[in-house]
């Protein structure tokens, strides 16, 4: 603190280091005080921001255990590039010989042939129809075969016919029609009501025709008796449910001797890996409340939040989930338990009728992929539970998320703290410098007054 006079100057006293010596009783005591609860409120605030960190991080992946299909997962292969397949997660194991016998197709047309594509045809409506839809297209007398084929391309309600234009050079050029929308019962048809554009409706030659496809499921004609499969047929190249849950997408016909085997598996690494993950985060989090909560060098040491957060962990961990619909209702019946640090393990203690954690948890992957995914995902499930319980204290109007906003503010107090008692500490200084001054003035009149009466009474002292 910077001083604004001298004092002592007329007393000859050390007023500026008593002064100096006042105010420094007054003002390190609460400094100290203050220091202390500054750290002490930055050390809880960063242990709370860790908390709530280290809880989002685990929320981060029961969020993934938490969606119904998250065991539902399938392998799903072909041992043929004529199809691909996949599934909703829920088809039955199982393999399949798939022969492809007919790709679908849209109709294509030809138009009568004419010398360029400049040439004109006449005027009127074409009307192209499937058999389900139908849109207009106007001609003018003026319009040549590439201003027709972009009227056709431009139309608003076209359903899927390309027009294009091939120029045979000395065999003249030709419009080409070509319809997207695949199946016999979609056939392309150009009709016109005015016979100047017979050229190109009326006359059109059929190029190729409009066909479903056509899979057999399971044929053996080597079989005796053979045996000739399941014949089905789509509009589209896309067979869905024909096995329940499986979409088939035919790509090419395949040969007679080269059916597609097509399999399906349910994704035990799938499962496995999901598992794995829970049980590193649920560890993860466990090691960091501990570390918070360590007595010594926790930053929350003997924290109740802490506290609460391990128990409830633990008791979700160990209690059975009521109402499932399956055979497993505890983590136990997956193999795992906790051990004495209240971590998560695959249980090495065997089960006279289920085995080893291990054996236990790849016997639920291989036959009840379904009832883990219950057990984690139901409403009253493992990981339902431990993500209502981590929402209730990092939500925005969560425990932690609220103590942590309490924190931040006393925090930022603490600066309105200094600065009060910085204008304490002056008012004092200014109140101990009047007092100091009088002093200073009293002291140096009374050693004025003393100078004077010294030199008097040496005046009336006799001469030699």
């Amino acid at each position: 603190m910077a001083n604004i006079t001298s004092l002592g100057i007329g007393s000859g006293l050390q007023l500026e280091s008593i002064v100096e010596a006042y105010i420094n009783a007054e003002a390190i005591p609460q400094e100290i005080r203050l220091q202390e609860k500054e750290e002490r409120l930055t050390l809880e605030l960063s242990g709370v921001g860790s908390f709530k960190s280290a809880l989002s991080s685990f929320e981060d992946i029961l969020k993934k255990l938490t969606k119904d299909d998250a065991f539902n997962k399938q392998v799903v292969s072909s041992s043929s590039d004529a199809i691909d397949v996949t599934s909703n997660g829920f088809a039955s194991n199982g393999n399949f010989k798939i022969d492809v016998t007919q790709l679908a197709t849209g109709t294509r047309l030809h138009t009568d042939t004419f010398t360029s594509s400049a040439d004109t045809v006449g005027s009127g409506i074409l009307t192209f129809g499937n058999g389900t839809d139908a849109f207009n297209v106007s001609i003018d007398v003026t319009d040549d075969l590439s201003t027709i084929r972009d009227k056709i391309n431009a139309e608003s309600g076209n359903f899927g016919v390309t027009a294009n234009i091939i120029n045979g050079g000395a065999s003249g050029s030709f419009l080409v029609f070509d319809s997207q929308v695949t199946g016999e019962s979609n056939v392309l048809t150009v009709v016109t009501s005015d016979t100047s554009l017979n050229a190109i409706s009326a006359n059109n030659s059929v190029a190729r025709i409009a066909q479903d496809a056509k899979i057999t499921i399971d044929a053996d004609p080597d079989a005796i008796p053979a045996v000739t499969g399941t014949i089905v047929s789509s509009a589209t190249n896309e067979f869905k449910n024909v096995i329940e849950d499986i979409t088939i997408t035919a790509k090419s016909v395949t040969a007679a001797d080269s059916s597609a085997l097509l399999s399906i598996a349910q994704d035990k690494e799938n499962g496995e890996t999901l598992i794995d993950e829970f049980i590193a985060g649920y560890n993860e989090l466990v090691n960091q409340l501990t570390g918070l909560g360590a007595p010594k060098q926790g930053r929350l040491a003997f924290d109740p939040n802490v506290r609460q957060v391990k128990r409830d962990l633990a008791d979700i961990a160990i209690q059975a989930v009521g109402g499932l619909s399956g055979s497993l209702s505890s983590l136990s019946d997956i193999g795992l338990e906790l051990n004495r640090e209240g971590e998560l393990e695959k249980s090495t203690f065997n089960f006279s009728n289920g085995g080893t954690g291990q054996e236990r948890l790849n016997n639920a992957l291989n036959n009840d992929l379904a009832d883990i995914g219950e057990l984690f995902a139901s409403s009253g499930g493992i990981a339902s539970q431990l993500a209502t319980m981590i929402e209730s204290y990092i939500d925005s109007d969560g425990v932690l998320t609220q103590r942590e906003k309490t924190l931040t503010e006393r925090v930022a107090d603490i600066e309105i703290e200094y600065e009060t008692l910085e204008a304490r500490l002056r008012s004092y200084e200014a109140t101990l410098r009047k007092q100091f001054s009088f002093l200073d003035a009293t002291v140096s009149s009374f050693n004025a007054t003393g100078d004077f009466l010294k030199s008097a009474l040496a005046s009336l002292s006799p001469k030699d």
